[in-house]
């Protein structure tokens, strides 16, 4: 039996020695790098902080105190503590685990964590609570170095400064995001790094003074100053400390002996605590640590590789696979920026991820990085725009969200010529914290807004080029899936200009983004049942084409949109808002989308299933509300 099959509980890991931690660890990082590698999921965050994990959970007990952590794909080794190891070969998959903390898992997961930067409000939400109610407990908040850059992090250490809670932020510090990480606090990290370890300078020097004969009992009075002279002289800055934490560190972040030690000794203090370690991504996984960038999140690899670990597809495995939208998206805007110097593409963090990273090796001075900072990326895409360049701001749609009051206020209100590209727009494998439902309905009620959506590659290098030229706040949402390319010519793209695909009498599906082709493949469903479908590909989702949609309308049975995205705010709300602003009757409508509720992980392809998005589902459903006839709008 190996000394991790003997561990039940976090409980068991008090009873172990240091040196058991180390051994416990390297079978903990074998059997992770095992499964992660053959299921997919976030690999190098949880390598980089499993010493970490099993130092704290080895001094505390996180039934009774409280550990946060930021970004929550950190969590893999503590799943692995907590109940879940057995489980851990179903990460992200159909009724699985989900790659991020979840309460509903397991009681030592305080929160359902996906988006960076607000561990220590977290924390310090629930330290000042304990206070409240007079609760004995301690609270830890892990946060990586690139989700410290968010300006909430800030925020938050400058609050807790007046509160008079104990609460232990441990900074996890290796360099890295998903990409290297950017910035002036990145290049104080590295000063922190490449600087003298002096932490232990102040427990050394009060050793030696107070045996001093005569002096020693009164200096040591005053070594708390005395030290802190001595670290602003050592130390740039010694930022921490001037929010009001006691700051440790930088220290090696996988010297078990030393993170046990070190670790023990805070659990005793109280008041406000910063613990700096340094780590490495990846750390134990060569490959892993040879490129964090490219194994922050693996797929699933095939069984047979070469002797040098590139994964190699089995004999008679199928053709390559189309582009993904995002690859297509990132020839196409390299293509326009090489024609047109106005253009710049702006990114948070996620070079790699929106495809910015093939313009940035092409062209480096037509990429800004700006680190995990939405509300930034977008406040400086306003200006930008102001300044005469033409930003395109590649941002995940779950993660815009951050930045939905700079959209409104830098680029809505100061009529802003820039282009939003929302990658991963519906959803994707990570779940909740990461589908990206809600940017139809929090876009498109701001003014001088104009909302796209391709139905396929071709649609997307047209919509891109339309976009970059349209004096507007212009969106342009596509998922994270292959694109296909268009099966007929091309109609250019005109604005609020929709593309009637099918002519029918029965009803009139119309659909947007990823559901054109499921909407034309569910009207071939209908015919074999006597239905005739009308298919139209809306393109826009603001402006809306009433002039293509109404005319259709007339005798039709049925009205049914269609959808990748909230049912709430949606296309199809847009759709029945546009038509009745306009005097034009209603049929009765059906609106399908993704309902009211938080959808969990799963592979896209299944979760589109679950939902009914599929021909034969979509057929169903609209027959239902056909023969049901109810007067008004039906959501589903």
């Amino acid at each position: 039996m190996s000394l991790f099959d003997a561990v039940r509980g976090p409980e068991d890991l008090a009873r172990l020695s240091v040196g058991e931690l180390s051994t416990l660890a390297g079978e903990m990082r074998t059997e992770l790098i095992d499964t992660i590698t053959k299921t997919g999921g976030h690999l190098g965050s949880g390598l980089g902080v499993l010493e970490l994990t099993l130092a704290l959970h080895h001094l505390y007990d996180f039934r009774h105190d409280r550990i946060v952590f930021d970004v929550g794909h950190q969590c893999y080794p503590h799943k692995m503590l907590t109940g879940r190891r057995e489980r851990m070969n179903t990460m992200r998959m159909d009724d699985g685990l989900c790659g991020f903390p979840h309460p509903n898992e397991s009681e030592f997961d305080q929160f359902h964590t996906g988006h960076a930067g607000t561990s220590i409000s977290l924390a310090l939400g629930l330290a000042l609570a304990d206070k409240r109610a007079g609760n004995n407990r301690r609270t830890v908040a892990i946060v990586g170095d690139a989700s410290y850059g968010a300006g909430v992090a800030f925020e938050a250490m400058n609050h807790a400064s007046d509160l008079g809670v104990d609460l232990l932020v441990i900074l996890n510090d290796n360099e890295m995001s998903i990409s290297p990480t950017v910035g002036a606090l990145s290049r104080y990290f590295t000063r922190l790094r490449t600087g003298p370890l002096y932490t232990g300078a102040k427990r050394e020097m009060q050793e030696l003074i107070k045996h001093l004969p005569f002096i020693g009992e009164k200096v040591d009075k005053t070594i708390d100053e005395t030290v802190g002279v001595l670290r602003s002289v050592m130390v740039p800055g010694h930022m921490f400390e001037e929010y009001g934490f006691t700051y440790f560190g930088p220290m090696e972040g996988h010297d078990m002996p030393r993170l046990v030690h070190t670790l023990s000794d805070l659990q005793e203090r109280g008041g406000l605590n910063f613990l700096h370690l340094l780590t490495k991504k990846g750390a134990g996984c060569e490959l892993a640590a040879d490129d964090p960038q490219k194994l922050h999140g693996v797929k699933p690899k095939p069984a047979v590789s070469t002797t040098d670990g590139e994964a190699q597809p089995p004999e008679g495995a199928p053709a390559p696979k189309l582009p993904a939208y995002t690859q297509v998206f990132a020839d196409k805007f390299i293509e326009l920026c090489k024609s047109d110097e106005s253009l710049i593409g702006v990114t948070a963090a996620m070079p790699d991820g929106t495809g910015l990273v093939q313009l940035q090796k092409q062209l480096p001075d037509r990429v800004v990085d700006v680190g995990i900072c939405e509300q930034h990326a977008v406040a400086l895409g306003g200006g930008l725009a102001k300044g005469g360049s033409r930003p395109v701001m590649a941002i995940y749609s779950t993660f815009l969200q951050r930045g939905y009051d700079q959209v409104f206020q830098e680029l809505c209100i100061q009529d802003a010529n820039c282009v939003l590209a929302l990658d991963r727009a519906g959803l994707v494998d990570d779940g909740c914290t990461h589908h990206g439902l809600f940017d139809i309905a929090y876009l498109r009620t701001f003014p001088n807004t104009v909302l796209m959506a391709p139905a396929n590659a071709d649609e997307l290098r047209a919509m891109l080029a339309f976009a970059v030229e349209y004096p507007a706040v212009v969106s342009v949402r596509y998922p994270r899936d292959s694109a296909e390319p268009s099966t007929r010519p091309l109609q250019p793209i005109e604005l609020g200009k929709a593309e009637v695909l099918r002519e029918g009498s029965d009803v009139v599906l119309a659909a947007y983004g990823t559901m054109v082709p499921l909407a034309e493949a569910a009207a071939l469903e209908l015919a074999e049942q006597g239905v005739d479908a009308t298919v139209i590909n809306m393109r826009f989702a603001k402006p809306v084409d009433t002039a293509t949609l109404a005319p259709r309308l007339e005798g039709s049975r049925l009205l049914v949109t269609l959808e990748e995205h909230s049912v709430a705010g949606g296309v199809g709300s847009a759709i029945c808002e546009a038509l009745s602003d306009e005097g034009h009757c209603l049929p009765p409508t059906l609106m399908i989308g993704v309902p009211d509720r938080f959808v969990e992980h799963g592979t896209r392809k299944r979760l589109l299933e679950k939902l009914g998005f599929t021909p034969a589902g979509l057929a169903e459903r609209i027959l239902e509300g056909m023969e049901s006839r109810v007067g008004g709008a039906l959501s589903g």
